[in-house]
């Protein structure tokens, strides 16, 4: 379970980040039901998870899918994000929590995301 969590937060991590911002590794990213989301609908999720963090109401659940492709069934996201938490040393930070399907495949995780000086939200731990 920790690897699954390990191995989609990387993933989220690679989708979500700027490369110099990425904070976790990328390691064994093909496991990942994330990586079967297309690129063209990249910009989208990662509008969502941002949109979850800078405006989503503590323990409110919000629904994503992407494209379906061929062979492929789309990609089913909820996301959960916790209530902003202040933190001396790293700013706001808020708990996400997803829950990401496709077909019979699941994952569940949690990340700690924390603001940036310039508004940006980077993974700061997994829970």
């Amino acid at each position: 379970m920790k690897t699954t969590i390990f191995h989609t937060a990387a993933c989220t991590a690679v989708l979500l980040l700027a490369p110099a911002a990425q904070a976790l590794p990328f390691v064994l990213l093909d496991q990942s039901v994330l990586v079967h989301i297309p690129a063209k609908d990249v910009p989208d999720f990662k509008s969502f998870i941002g949109k979850a963090l800078n405006e989503g109401a503590a323990d409110t659940v919000t629904e994503w899918h992407s494209s379906a492709r061929a062979g492929q069934p789309a990609v089913q996201v909820l996301l959960t994000p916790g209530a902003g938490i202040a933190t001396r040393s790293a700013g706001q930070c808020r708990l996400l929590s997803a829950q990401v399907h496709q077909r019979s495949h699941a994952e569940s995780w949690k990340v700690w995301f924390c603001q940036q000086a310039d508004g940006r939200w980077k993974i700061s731990g997994l829970q």
